[in-house]
């Protein structure tokens, strides 16, 4: 676990947590909603009757204002990461050089398992799923989803995989509690999507979701002494949801190749223990191999 314990290099005092932590949230929170609060109201974005956002939309402008807060995001942490602690990157990521290879890895899996997941369920439940691809739509969102869905996923990452379990490993590093924080952390923010209210099951298995992708991605950050195969599983996970296979209510709504007419949470909750059981199975540690190229 050498990579949790980066933050013995740079500035680790206790003051710099805090002052890490304040910089990241004024620009996630204050910086990055300006856009869609200006945005709303020169009517750029599409608000529901009860004055919420109404979902990404397929609108190119009402995404890119939207995507604006999960980007600085990672904005956030960079600056966090560079000005408070004085390291790199880098050291959020991994001990030694960023694994590409542990990415795309984990992206060709995580691709691989979620177009079975998808093929198993429409042959339980015929009617669930159905050709939704409009072409002109796609063409034109496909471009900014493939630019910014990375940046926002990754951003994630490095704030609950990396900044978090650093911060608190420093406290305590023992591996359960950390896994366990990871998925709580995860699971917290994203209870506000819309797919709690509309998810076929309730809002316990929905939640529960959101826990698990936060205890596996974390699971296998630890194990791997990196967090380079839980951006690979983030990035895909999401791209596929934004691309592939979209629904009703979807906190991206972008137009996608396919649609599901409900999201069922406890069949979701399967699918990801299984999907995270065999991705830990097929990469073993003897499989990890180091990629010698830098991140930028």
């Amino acid at each position: 676990m050498e990579w949790l314990h980066n933050t013995q290099t740079g500035n680790s005092k206790w003051w710099s947590w805090w002052l890490g932590l304040v910089v990241i949230l004024l620009c996630y929170i204050f910086l990055g909603t300006i856009p869609a609060v200006v945005g709303a109201a020169m009517g750029l974005i599409t608000l529901s009757t009860d004055g919420s956002i109404a979902g990404g939309a397929a609108d190119p402008t009402q995404f890119v204002l939207l995507m604006i807060s999960p980007l600085m995001l990672f904005v956030g942490v960079w600056v966090a990461q560079r000005l408070a602690h004085r390291r790199t990157l880098t050291q959020l990521t991994t001990t030694t050089t960023f694994r590409w290879s542990l990415v795309w890895q984990s992206m060709a899996i995580w691709l691989g398992l979620s177009i079975v997941a998808t093929a198993v369920e429409a042959l339980l439940y015929p009617g669930r799923y159905e050709w939704s691809l409009d072409i002109a739509q796609w063409i034109v969102m496909a471009p900014l989803i493939l630019l910014l869905i990375p940046i926002q996923a990754s951003g994630e990452e490095l704030m609950f995989r990396g900044y978090l379990l650093q911060a608190v490993a420093r406290l305590w590093a023992q591996p359960v509690f950390l896994v366990l924080l990871s998925g709580v952390a995860f699971m917290l923010p994203h209870l506000g999507n819309p797919e709690m209210d509309k998810a076929l099951g309730g809002e316990i298995p929905m939640a529960l979701n959101y826990f698990l992708m936060g205890v596996g991605t974390a699971w296998l950050s630890i194990r791997d002494n990196g967090i380079e195969r839980a951006i690979g599983v983030h990035v895909v996970n999401n791209l596929y949801a934004g691309m592939v296979v979209g629904y009703t209510g979807s906190v991206l709504g972008t137009p996608t190749i396919i649609h599901a007419n409900v999201i069922d949470a406890w069949l979701g909750v399967i699918v990801i223990c299984i999907s995270f059981a065999v991705l830990i199975f097929w990469s073993s540690p003897r499989t990890i191999a180091a990629d010698e190229r830098p991140m930028p």
